[in-house]
């Protein structure tokens, strides 16, 4: 199906209002909500995460404003093609920082394929998790030749995709298999990421398409980018906080930096940051920032979804309907 673009109401101006909110601690925000006719720095709205080889519950996104997030093996399912035909915005998950080739496309970045040869893990044999090491996304790297055929290859087959959901794409690392503050190659770290956020945006902006990133772009953790003193990566549409209650201080500002998406030529530096919580209190502070267009509870985003906690506001994101 055709893909619309973007038409600036994001981040701090989502059209419409959040009818209905669910759970005492939301009160104050649906009551802001239902009473006002315009836009409001409050007005953040849900979002999901459905991982599991069940998303049936996605269709519950299936209307403009909608916003879900498959995963490696089940994006083809019926749930995120309903979805996008409702005027919902479906994101692909996708990690090119480590080296686990489970999911057709992470099969194509890592293994010999179409795109090109085997990848190799970044020198050093670094432990990322559990579900494997640090890939050599070195700029030059043959995962760095191998990233727009595999994103140019699932724009092709899935016709119903919005954008990506990126993994793990940050200017540092954060996970706990190595010690970072004795990691040799920091500024490769943050040269390779800038290289595949390149790659990703002009990808996305050839076909009028979005990418968030769950990773760090802030000042002493990396860098943000350009500007490495200010938060954001100006070259994703936003950014993805996971399970960090009760750190609205920092993931507030962080959130709230005009450096997200301003090299975005669909979103334009309105950006679409999203938040998932543990607890509902966590929901609410994220919410009430002003720095969130999508906030939802989701204490497992490893499986199965989570409900929307209210109405969904017409975004514009793509292929949703214009304002």
């Amino acid at each position: 199906m055709p893909r619309k673009r973007w038409t600036g109401t994001g981040r701090r101006r989502l059209a419409g209002v959040v009818a209905v909110v669910t759970g005492a601690v939301l009160a104050s925000v649906a009551l802001m909500a239902a009473t006002s006719s315009t836009p409001t720095s409050t007005m953040a709205q849900a979002a999901g995460l459905f991982y599991g080889s069940s998303p049936s519950g996605a269709v519950a996104y299936a209307h403009p404003g909608g916003l879900v997030v498959a995963g490696r093996d089940n994006y083809q399912d019926q749930a995120f093609k309903d979805v996008s035909a409702g005027g919902g915005s479906v994101l692909i998950y996708l990690d090119p920082i480590i080296d686990n080739p489970y999911g057709r496309y992470h099969d194509m970045l890592i293994n010999p394929s179409v795109c090109g040869p085997a990848t190799s893990r970044w020198p050093g044999d670094h432990r990322a998790n559990q579900w494997g090491h640090l890939t050599d996304f070195r700029v030059g790297s043959v995962l760095q030749d191998k990233i727009r055929c595999v994103l140019e290859t699932m724009v092709a087959e899935n016709p119903h995709m919005a954008g990506w959901f990126v993994d793990d794409l940050g200017s540092r690392s954060w996970f706990p298999g190595f010690d970072w503050a004795n990691f040799p190659d920091k500024a490769a770290y943050r040269e390779g990421a800038i290289a595949l956020s390149q790659t990703l945006r002009s990808v996305a902006d050839e076909h009028g398409l979005v990418f968030i990133v769950n990773g760090t772009w802030s000042p002493n953790d990396g860098g943000g980018y350009p500007n490495p003193s200010k938060s954001g990566n100006a070259l994703a549409d936003g950014g993805f906080v996971e399970h960090h209650d009760g750190e609205i201080d920092f993931f507030g500002p962080y959130a709230c930096s005009s450096q997200w998406a301003a090299q975005s030529s669909v979103t334009k530096g309105e950006a679409i940051n999203f938040a998932v919580t543990d607890t509902a209190a966590g929901l609410a502070e994220y919410v009430e920032s002003g720095c969130y267009a999508y906030v939802n509870r989701q204490p497992t985003v490893e499986f199965g979804g989570v409900a929307p906690w209210g109405n969904s506001c017409i975004t514009g994101l793509p292929p949703g309907v214009s304002c």
